[in-house]
């Protein structure tokens, strides 16, 4: 059974969830962390790939089998075969979700929060005095992924967070404007193959005209594991549009012929950049169901775990303070904004403008990025091309 009433309840244990229920736990307050799989973790809907190590372990200690392989640099093949290499060591990691958001959640339970699987949160109510009502449907797993429903309580928590994924359920239940619009959505597959396709320590793309223009091909090994999570996404249109697991296919076919696989996964990804509205009196959205991934990778893992940190300091302030308004919150929205959601905001447009333009011009500015990579990023490298720098600069900025 589950007490009656709580500081804070937080819904969904990926992530951002675990993250913001660890930190408001070790603040001292009293926290119930809901996952409504039976494992948490799985099924992973993720290409894996993460911040570098020494930011992910400002969350927290991180346990070696969490890790996969250090990410040293990328590569993107781009149009008319002008390649892209960034070598940047020890730039990322790629994780075993698997393991590592079980052992987030570990973490928030070993400093005090409770944390319950096979609990959905059904019902978030409105505020009445200094609460929010959660329904909460109990239920118990079978061990393969299925749970049983075995009844349900109502509980009250003077603070909701909902980190409940994509479309946010619980968000659009109490109001907020959380739903995905067409060419704001990827939607993605993500196939484990055996064996490590490309470079070991690089994420590897492919993007542009010649492949998936209004997405990318992506190929990630996980070098413990021995696999590779080989994908590919592209933005959800009005238009008529082929099956995007046929597309994959195809891809992994034409440049991997033969590859073994083992698993696919599927799922849909805010390409939107950040919410401008994600919360309200005693309630908030933390990662994906506020749009915090990468309008351009459509990358979510360390901009959620950061928001889940900015949203426990706001919150617990909030208690201090006796205040856990609308317009108190905000502040962790800026917060969010400032840190990540600006550069989000770039990221958009330029996603927006990289698709917008036609293949002659893709390829001239592959042309001018693959020139200011090979100058090891030097500002200089510009000025090697300052007719079409300056024309890109142009274009971008009067770009809509």
């Amino acid at each position: 059974m589950l007490d009656s009433h709580y500081d804070v309840v937080v819904i969904g244990a990926g992530p951002g969830g675990s993250v913001a229920a660890r930190n408001l736990a070790r603040a001292g307050r009293k926290v119930l962390l809901l996952e409504k799989r039976e494992k948490i973790g799985y099924p992973v809907r993720c290409g894996e790939a993460s911040t570098n190590l020494a930011d992910l372990q400002t969350y927290g200690p991180i346990d070696e089998s969490c890790i996969e392989s250090i990410i040293n640099g990328l590569y993107i093949y781009g149009p008319a075969g002008v390649n892209i290499e960034v070598p940047k060591p020890a730039t990322g990691i790629m994780l075993n979700r698997e393991i590592f958001d079980p052992w987030l959640a570990k973490l928030a339970a070993d400093d005090g929060a409770q944390v319950e699987t096979c609990a959905r949160a059904e019902f978030v109510g409105g505020v009445e005095g200094d609460e929010r009502m959660v329904r909460v449907v109990l239920g118990k797993g079978d061990g393969n992924g299925s749970v049983s429903e075995t009844g349900s309580q109502e509980i009250f928590a003077k603070m909701v967070i909902a980190a409940d994924g994509v479309e946010s359920r619980i968000g659009r239940m109490v109001g907020l404007d959380c739903g995905q619009k067409m060419m704001q959505t990827c939607t993605g597959v993500d196939i484990e193959v055996q064996g490590l396709l490309t470079k070991p320590d690089y994420l590897t793309f492919w993007q542009g005209h010649d492949y998936i223009n209004d997405g990318y091909i992506w190929s990630f090994p996980k070098q413990k594991s021995n696999v590779t999570n080989f994908g590919a996404g592209f933005l959800i249109s009005n238009k008529s549009r082929p099956n995007i697991l046929e597309v994959t296919m195809e891809w992994l076919e034409k440049l991997f012929p033969g590859a073994k696989i083992n698993h696919t996964v599927g799922g849909v990804i805010p390409v939107s950049s950040t919410l401008k509205d994600y919360t309200l009196d005693r309630f908030a959205l933390v990662g994906d169901a506020a749009h915090h991934t990468n309008p351009l990778t459509g990358g979510g893992i360390a901009a959620a775990m950061r928001a889940g940190r900015f949203c426990a300091e706001y919150v617990d302030q909030g208690l201090k303070a006796g205040n856990l308004s609308k317009e108190f919150l905000k502040q962790y929205e800026k917060r969010c904004y400032d840190y990540f959601g600006k550069m989000h905001d770039f990221e958009y447009k330029f996603r927006r403008f990289l698709l917008a333009i036609n293949r002659e011009d893709q390829i001239g500015l592959y042309k001018v990025l693959q020139g200011f990579a090979l100058s090891g990023y030097k500002k200089s490298a510009f000025l090697k091309t300052p007719l079409q720098t300056t024309k890109f600069l142009y274009k971008f900025w009067k770009f809509k």
